[in-house]
């Protein structure tokens, strides 16, 4: 799931009408509509990946001991900062130490956090038991994940109101409580536990077959380098979630923008799914949880992409553009087509499906097999060169709908008909009619 803000134009219904109809003028003609549809009735062909195959990675251990890491201090005009020590006490965070001479006393001494995506915190530190000694400690609740990847640096205030600052260093918030394998190269950095190494080229040689796509659909590379943390079961997913005895069995992980990661954890085998299109105990294999996995990463990688590009929409568009990007073609291929006569699907209009629910054949997620399917279907009509165009609107803070107009000469609602008659359903959805506001009994007074 994705965690993203997004930034859309509000349009009023008075004088505004003019401005908008001179910006579509503006975006139709730097966006001409594209051709009309390509193939009518039949399954458009997906884009299928190349097969990639990376070089081979390289995998190192890391984590499992508590011992200190330590960077070299600086002296700053008259101010010295001595070596800064940081432990990790993964999940309860960790420490950071510093001694600073100075011939002014000084008034407060903070610790500042910079994350890859630019977002960040601060801590004040406090004196420790050492000359000149001050300590910050970084998350004091078992709630974040480890291997964090941040900038630090150190800002003092002496009570004169003099201010100075470190340079800023790179830490790793680490896991002195196990070890773990680490792999990474320009397109990921992957920590995991509970598999074998080989599982790290897997994922590497996806990344690499997505990338022609996620450039082509989003113009241009992730501005940071993602992080992606898989941990190998439910109890080890619940030590930094506070998810407790009766929360480890939610499978779900997260992506965080402002970290710029995402956090896993490996699917246990020889699950039972009431949904068709997932494989049975028998074919789940550990070829098969590494590919799924590589599913997972590219899928959340694309939120990374979504958040950095400020590509954002209903959850149908954000969840079904992940899915569709990622390598998992299940969804973005024919399950809806599942389906017998008098059964239907939700519509996209308003705000659309979300994860709650089934398809017809019994998959639940509606909004991620909806959204994947209709992206799938204006990709086979108007190609790749349309969802750029799309997504490059969107991007730039036009509605999606009004992106879509610019792009196919048809709104949502009018595309909308012919997707669903693609799949085989009735051509018209059924939109749930808006209700009049029923204003609630006034109390009576005095409790009368």
């Amino acid at each position: 799931m994705a965690n993203k803000q997004v930034r859309i134009w509000a349009v009023g219904l008075s004088g505004t009408a003019v401005s908008l109809l001179i910006v579509m003028l503006l975006v139709s003609y730097a966006f001409p509509v594209l051709a009309s549809p390509r193939l009518q009735g039949t399954d458009y062909p997906t884009m299928t990946p190349p097969s990639v195959e990376v070089d081979t990675v390289a995998v190192e251990e890391v984590g499992g001991n508590a011992d200190p890491v330590v960077f070299t201090g600086e002296k700053v005009g008259e101010v010295i900062f001595g070596d800064t020590s940081v432990v990790s006490h993964y999940p309860d965070g960790a420490t950071f130490t510093v001694t600073i001479e100075t011939e002014q006393e000084l008034d407060q001494v903070t610790l500042f956090i910079r994350y890859p995506h630019g977002s960040g915190t601060r801590v004040p530190a406090g004196r420790g038991d050492g000359e000149n000694e001050w300590v910050a400690v970084l998350y004091d609740t078992s709630d974040q994940p480890p291997w964090q990847r941040m900038d630090f640096f150190w800002r003092a205030i002496d009570l004169a109101g003099g201010s100075t600052e470190t340079t800023p260093q790179n830490y790793v918030y680490s896991d002195p409580t196990r070890v773990w394998y680490r792999a990474a190269n320009d397109q990921l950095e992957l920590y995991w536990f509970g598999q074998d190494e080989d599982f790290a080229q897997v994922v590497m040689n996806g990344m690499a077959a997505v990338q022609e796509r996620w450039l082509l659909g989003f113009g241009e590379p992730l501005s940071f380098r993602p992080i992606a943390v898989v941990f190998s079961d439910a109890d080890t997913f619940g030590e930094f979630s506070n998810a407790g005895a009766a929360g480890n069995s939610r499978r779900a992980g997260f992506t965080s923008n402002d970290l710029g990661m995402t956090v896993q954890r490996f699917q246990e085998l020889g699950f039972i799914s009431s949904c068709p299109r997932n494989p049975s105990p028998v074919e789940q294999t550990t070829e098969w949880l590494y590919n799924y996995m590589t599913e997972v990463i590219t899928h959340e990688v694309t939120h990374l992409y979504q958040f950095d590009k400020n590509v954002g929409g209903p959850t149908w568009f954000i969840e079904g553009g992940a899915t569709w990007f990622s390598l998992n073609s299940v969804r973005a291929g024919t399950g809806l087509r599942d389906h017998t006569e008098g059964q239907d699907i939700p519509t996209l209009q308003g705000t659309g499906p979300g994860g709650g629910g089934n398809i017809p054949n019994g998959c639940n997620a509606p909004g991620y097999w909806m959204g994947a399917s209709f992206i799938q279907w204006i990709y086979g009509q108007y190609g790749m060169e349309g969802i750029a165009q799309w997504f490059d609107l969107i991007s730039r803070n036009t509605r999606m709908d009004d992106a879509l107009i610019a792009v196919t000469g048809k709104s949502l609602a009018e595309l909308e008909p012919e997707w669903r008659a693609y799949l085989g359903y009735n051509p018209q959805p059924f939109i749930p009619p808006t209700e009049a506001y029923q204003f609630p009994p006034t109390v009576t007074p005095f409790g009368q």
